[in-house]
């Protein structure tokens, strides 16, 4: 039996009164001495174990009319199901991303989970949820913790990258009100909390790591891509010693280059093939001892056109009013830039193709329309990356970025004062590919700088003065950077070092990849009913006719960084919230106690102990 409101049984403790009362009533009669007893032969003779047996019963009728009261108000009813909820529960989530996938690491995931679960309570409920950037609740949790250990030993490495979030979001669900302990099993993958990300977990419920251990030294394929008439990848290493590995090119599944690769500790190198025919491309290496899944990486070769970058300038001519963002953007045939000015932006077809990028140098000349036009591009997905230079006016482009407005603020009339540049977060995409020699950004001599700023951006890299250099802005599904200086030689001498090309074109990547691809998905982002598995693969292009498009799947490159979290780190990104499920068992459990109304039955029953207790009273005197 459970009660609804047991506080109330609290005043079943008035049950007493009575026996106190009835205690201290209890004198001894004094004895009085007669010299006859004639005068006594008229009165009524009483049995005292009579009297005694009265008064008794009476006392019980009173206790029990205060019990049943104190019971009628804690509202008791039968509980069942969801409304028991008061058990404890543990829910043991497992990491399966694909940084698991080095030989012996999933063994080992598996050998502590089923650890952890040795150490709950035999009584307690125990599900199991396996997670990667997707979670699956495999074990419902049960009394039967015979199963649990089944689903523990069904959990295997996948290919999806390490998303905490998910996982913590997933248990928390599965804890359904109860209180209990989530009890993560990783490795601890910096990368495993996104930019901002939090896990929502009941205050209730606590979270216990287990730590796999640091992964091993890996070599990964991060990126593959189709330059001119060249393939590159790009291959990183984190081990400390220097690594020698070959890599192989496969063209439609047929053999098609081989070439030996010398790796630095700690850094990255690229391997270039000729891509002589074949409408796809596989470009494969040899790493026994690491991670198994991003030994790999796919292309599609046969893409309609290459990216195209729109370059809003003063007058539409990019080869001339932005000739180093132009030329760097078209290195190597990277990408197709298309200069438009801020007069035409509106009504310019260059938009509507929906381009990887948009670089806004200038808003000479952009009118409503066209402002209109790129916090559309935005809102829907598109990237945007925005130059603070003696071009720029703040208050036109502050609304473009489709979430809160910009602050950027140009001096007019500014003194030269030498700065340099400083990464704030090494781990952001547009940094992660330089890998160690991210440092080398701060070569650059930046001389006059804008003031950035805005509610919804990350800082990501600080000039040495303490200004912000670069912001990352969060604009409805697209994103916005923004650069606080100018990208032609004016304010800096950025274009001419040889990190300008390459910081363009990992700033475009990044931003082009908030839309879907043409050619290209990662595993976590794949459409409905496509498998989650590296390849190439065919999918509806989504018109009328039924058409397929062949596109690469490949694994998030993100999760091949070795960096690590610690416990406290783990934990300082998780929120706390009111259990809203224990709230939710409330809610049924007085669904119940409606249902069953037990609570009349007792007051029913002190009622007529109540009269009973008056019958005897009376009889009692």
């Amino acid at each position: 039996m459970s009660f609804l409101s047991p506080l109330f049984l609290i005043g079943a403790v008035t049950a007493a009164v009575p026996v106190i009362l009835h205690l201290l009533k209890r004198e001894p009669e004094p004895r009085i001495k007669f010299a006859a007893v004639k005068l006594l032969k008229a009165a009524p003779v009483e049995l005292t174990e009579k009297r005694r047996l009265r008064e008794i019963i009476l006392l019980a009728l009173r206790v029990a009319a205060l019990a049943l009261l104190a019971l009628a108000f804690a509202r008791p009813f039968f509980a069942s199901g969801a409304a028991l909820g008061s058990d404890r529960v543990t829910i043991i989530a497992i990491d399966t991303s694909y940084s698991f996938s080095a030989p012996g690491r999933m063994a080992r995931a598996r050998a502590m989970a089923a650890d952890a679960l040795g150490r709950v309570a035999g009584g307690d409920r125990v599900g199991v949820v396996t997670f990667s950037d997707v979670a699956d609740v495999v074990a419902r949790p049960s009394a039967d913790h015979a199963f649990a250990r089944t689903a523990i030993e069904g959990a295997n490495a996948g290919f999806g990258a390490t998303r905490y979030r998910v996982g913590l979001n997933a248990a928390a669900q599965a804890l359904g009100g109860a209180r209990g302990t989530i009890v993560v099993v990783t490795d601890l993958q910096e990368s495993g909390w996104d930019v901002g990300d939090r896990a929502s977990v009941p205050e209730s419920a606590q979270i216990e790591i287990v730590d796999v251990g640091p992964p091993p030294a890996n070599l990964a394929i991060t990126a593959a891509r189709l330059i001119g008439d060249r393939i590159v990848a790009t291959v990183r290493s984190t081990d400390t010693r220097p690594r020698e590995t070959r890599v192989r090119l496969l063209l439609d599944g047929r053999a098609a280059g081989d070439a030996a690769l010398s790796i630095a500790p700690n850094a990255s190198a690229e391997a270039a093939f000729a891509a002589r025919g074949g409408s796809s491309a596989e470009i494969a290496i040899d790493d026994p001892e690491g991670w198994q899944a991003d030994n790999a990486r796919y292309l599609v070769l046969d893409a309609a056109s290459r990216p195209t970058v729109v370059a809003v300038t003063a007058t539409g001519d990019s080869p001339r009013d932005a000739f180093y963002v132009h030329h760097a953007l078209a290195a190597g045939g990277a990408y197709q830039v298309v200069g438009v000015s801020g007069a035409q932006l509106g009504a310019s077809s260059a938009m509507t193709a929906s381009p990887a990028a948009v670089v806004v140098l200038s808003t000479r000349g952009l009118e409503r329309r066209g402002r209109e036009a790129l916090a559309s591009y935005v809102r829907s997905g598109g990237g945007l990356l925005i130059a603070a230079g003696p071009d720029i006016d703040g208050d036109v482009i502050a609304d473009v970025a489709g979430g809160s407005p910009l602050r950027i603020v140009v001096p007019a009339d500014a003194r030269p004062a030498l700065r340099t540049l400083a990464p704030a977060d090494v781990r952001h995409p547009v940094f992660q590919p330089f890998g160690a020699s991210a440092a080398t950004l701060g070569l650059v001599k930046f001389q006059i700088v804008a003031r950035v700023g805005g509610d919804e951006c990350q800082t990501l890299a600080r000039f040495t003065s303490g200004e912000p250099a670069l912001l990352d802005c969060a604009g409805g599904d697209g994103r916005a950077v923004v650069i606080a200086s100018d990208l032609n030689n004016r304010w800096n001498d950025f274009p001419l070092h040889p990190t300008f090309v390459a910081f363009l074109h990992e700033v475009v990547r990044y931003l082009s990849s908030a839309r879907l691809h043409e050619s290209e998905y990662l595993v976590g982002d794949v459409p409905p009913n496509v498998p989650r598995t590296p390849g190439i693969v065919a999918i509806g292009d989504g018109g009328s006719q039924g058409r397929q498009r062949r596109v690469a799947v490949n694994v998030d490159p993100r999760e091949s960084d070795p960096g690590r979290l610690t416990p406290a780190d783990f934990q300082s990104a998780v929120t706390r919230l009111k259990d809203v499920g224990a709230s939710e068992a409330h809610v049924r459990a007085s669904e119940q106690e409606d249902r069953q109304h037990l609570w009349q039955y007792a007051l029913g029953l002190m009622l007529v102990a109540l009269a009973f207790e008056g019958i005897v009273a009376s009889r009692t005197t």
